[in-house]
């Protein structure tokens, strides 16, 4: 509740502003916090005024006038209407008009036609209703409006005209409600609007295809809710919000087209929930955003794009979608748990997590959730693509996710393999360059083809096994070509051939073992030198992938 208030006194003397007289007046003060802070003079009318005004289907003019205690329900008892009858106002223009009353000020039921403004305007305590109201004008204006209703409600009204303009209003009191209301303009404007500590409800709520402009609203009441509005087309505009530690939900909410932006919009502590909203075609936009909220859900979204990048996400961050083209979380901080486990693989189709400051847990799964697949597709620069692997070998790492952190971790290599070829490449000569790609594809053939990075001990065993029939198998070519022999230099009598013996002499050489009943000759010597180097090497690389494994 606001703790300003006013006082009114009524003096008998006439007051003019411009073309408009009135026949008495009231001087108008304003306190805040018991202190005052300004005074103003107004005209002064009656309700009777205004119903007799209604009577004649006259268009109304109350600008800089204080009239109390109007009621359209008072009106239609005093002409014994039905209660739900629609009365008719041809024309409302109220600039910096005071509406007082002792319980309520009631326009319900009210069709406003031709004019509607109450630009300016100021409705005190007590209650405020436009229940059921209707609007048809060009420019509906309750700009800069202060509502100091306890209760202020444009529940099930209608909106009909070119601009619908609530911006820079303010609320003042516990409860602000637009429920099943419709807006049907190509503009709905409630830019830097404070809610005060209301509980605004939009729920139900239906737009048309203009822009629905929320940018710098203030928010800090317990409830903001926009659950089932349909938005219609066009864009939806909440960029640099302000929302309190109350409960924000959008939940069920339908784009039909349009943008819809919470870009540096700042939300204090309360959940946030766009649980089973359909954004549409287009892209749902929070980068810069800054969530403190203790939870934020996107649980069976569709969207084309969800873009959370360069935020800082302190609260858990539910982002199961049903469906989307891609969701980017790049340059966030992620200071808690992040829930990308979707249960089907279609349901994304790319995750960009570039530059990502992973400060909590990442919960996803590499087969379920073809993370190889979203992550190639984000078509970015292999320094980027690795910087992803990398963010998600830290993450499955962390949640004992070993087999998962293997793949990520290949993946961050191979791809840092590219991007250290490239940037090679780019600083050689054209002399040098030949070397280089030579180089790369023997670090490619070792580290990679041969043993997944010491992922994998399975295949470091094979690749062992490969080298030694590869190595019998130069043995036997040198044999043929007569330049390289293995000589039995004990008389042995089993009568080997020359594939028996270069397939034993490749055997121990590989393994170090060292018999000495065969001994190799000529340039059989430098091969098998190569060769007991090489089973040194993938005998160290297998220790290590196997230890690897057994330890984790």
């Amino acid at each position: 509740m606001s703790d300003r208030f006013y006082t009114v006194e009524i003096l008998n003397e006439p007051i003019s502003f411009g073309t408009i007289s009135y026949l008495n007046s009231v001087k108008l003060s304003e306190y805040a916090a018991q202190k005052k802070i300004g005074e103003h003079k107004l005209g002064y009318l009656t309700k009777e005024d205004l119903y007799f005004k209604i009577d004649r289907g006259q268009a109304i003019n109350v600008d800089q006038a204080y009239i109390k205690d109007f009621s359209l329900p008072d009106y239609r008892a005093t002409r014994n209407l039905a209660v739900n009858e629609r009365i008719t106002i041809a024309g409302m223009s109220s600039r910096f008009a005071f509406f007082d009353c002792d319980s309520s000020i009631d326009f319900s039921y009210g069709n406003f036609k031709d004019e509607v403004n109450f630009k300016e305007s100021i409705f005190s305590h007590g209650t405020l209703s436009f229940l059921y109201a209707e609007f048809n004008a060009s420019s509906i204006d309750f700009s800069e409006c202060r509502f100091h209703s306890h209760k202020t409600t444009f529940e099930h009204a209608s909106f009909v005209g070119s601009e619908v303009n609530f911006e820079h209003a303010r609320f003042n009191g516990a409860g602000v409600s637009f429920v099943n209301a419709a807006f049907r303009a190509d503009e709905v404007n409630f830019k830097r609007v404070n809610f005060g500590r209301a509980k605004v409800k939009f729920n139900f709520a239906e737009f048309g295809d203009g822009a629905k402009l929320f940018e710098r609203i203030h928010v800090n009441g317990a409830l903001f809710d926009f659950r089932r509005v349909m938005f219609g087309s066009g864009k939806v505009d909440f960029r640099r919000a302000l929302f309190g530690s109350g409960f924000v939900t959008f939940e069920e909410s339908e784009i039909k087209e349009g943008k819809l932006t919470f870009r540096m919009a700042h939300f204090e502590g309360g959940d946030l929930s766009f649980r089973r909203t359909d954004f549409g075609k287009d892209e749902a936009n929070f980068d810069h955003a800054d969530f403190n909220n203790r939870s934020i859900t996107f649980e069976g979204v569709t969207a084309s794009t969800i873009s959370i990048s360069n935020s800082f996400v302190r609260g858990n961050l539910d982002l199961r979608i049903k469906k989307a083209d891609k969701i980017d979380l790049s340059h966030s901080y992620l200071y808690s748990i992040t829930d990308l486990n979707f249960l089907k693989q279609e349901s994304l189709h790319v995750l960009s997590l570039s530059g990502v400051r992973n400060l909590g847990k990442i919960i996803i799964n590499w087969k379920q959730n073809n993370v190889k697949d979203l992550i190639e597709r984000s078509n970015v620069s292999d320094e980027e693509m690795a910087n992803q692997y990398n963010i998600l070998k830290s993450n499955f790492s962390t949640n004992g996710q070993y087999n998962d952190e293997d793949h990520a971790y290949v993946y961050f290599k191979r791809h840092e393999h590219r991007d250290l070829k490239k940037k090679a490449l780019d600083q050689a000569s054209p002399l040098l360059k030949p070397f280089v790609h030579l180089g790369y594809a023997m670090r490619l053939l070792v580290f990679d083809k041969m043993g997944l990075y010491a992922t994998n001990p399975s295949r470091v065993m094979v690749s062992m096994i490969v080298a030694i029939f590869f190595f019998a198998s130069v043995y036997i070519l040198f044999h043929l070509l007569g330049i390289g022999h293995i000589i039995n230099s004990v008389d042995a009598s089993d009568k080997l051939d020359v594939i028996d013996k270069s397939l034993y002499h490749s055997a121990i050489t590989f393994f170090t073992i060292g018999y000495g009943d065969f001994y190799p000759t000529s340039f059989s010597r430098l091969i098998s030198a190569l060769e007991g180097w090489t089973g040194v090497f993938l005998m160290s690389y297998f220790t290590v992938a196997f230890v690897r494994k057994i330890l984790r």
